[in-house]
């Protein structure tokens, strides 16, 4: 007889091999813009024991504005008492989240349901106690009931991603250093202008430029003559 009830309870947790996490995202700076739900994603991964021949894995983004989430038809491990691991992270581009990444459990328990538990997952311990730690990092377990909460902790911090690579010639070398100096571009400018003059003057006013020849032929015959 007693086998008979393990076997029916295996029988109604194979049954139900799949569940659902909902997700709620608390924004406190404000109204919830379709820009932010744009640009705040979830991830789901499968970890340790998994019944599937390749561990479940999804992403997702808030469905609405009132900042649900969810992961349907997650697949969970048969057996009573058996566990089955996934592992949440969150990201946004404008704002800080906590906690960025939770540990949920699933437990089939002998009656057919499942337990949900989760845990605050901090980067660098280890996703969940393993037998061959003798003092494995405890983790601190939240509210996941009647849904998993990321909360918004403030706006991010600007990030400059641009970076120059290859400053090219009108950074470098010479062109490099006279742009970089007020002086020495003045004095180039200087230079330019003096060899550059007479062109001008003589497409804008012909008769200073032929006044302005003439002068100087003046001078290099006074010159010859001492």
């Amino acid at each position: 007889m007693k086998f008979l009830q393990i076997y029916i309870i295996n029988l109604l947790v194979s049954v139900c091999l799949a569940t659902s996490i909902n997700g709620k995202f608390r924004f406190s700076l404000g109204n919830l813009t379709k820009n932010a739900i744009r640009r705040t994603s979830f991830d789901l991964h499968q970890i340790g024991n998994y019944s599937t021949k390749v561990p479940y894995k999804d992403s997702t983004r808030l469905l609405d504005l009132e900042g649900n989430f969810k992961f349907d038809n997650l697949p969970i491990n048969e057996g009573v008492n058996e566990s089955t691991y996934f592992v949440l992270t969150s990201s946004s581009l404008d704002y800080n989240l906590a906690p960025n990444r939770i540990l949920i459990e699933f437990i089939s328990l002998e009656n057919g349901t499942l337990q949900m538990k989760g845990y605050r997952n901090i980067f660098g311990r280890e996703y969940f106690p393993s037998k061959d730690i003798i003092h494995p990092d405890k983790l601190d377990q939240i509210s996941v009931e009647p849904y998993v909460v990321v909360s918004v902790i403030q706006k991010a911090p600007f990030r400059a991603y641009f970076q120059v690579r290859n400053s090219g010639m009108l950074n470098d070398g010479i062109v490099g250093s006279i742009l970089g100096s007020r002086w020495k571009l003045a004095g180039v400018i200087t230079v330019i202008c003096v060899f550059a003059f007479p062109m001008f003057l003589d497409k804008i006013d012909p008769d200073a430029a032929l006044l302005l020849k003439e002068e100087a032929l003046k001078k290099k015959r006074e010159q010859y003559a001492q």
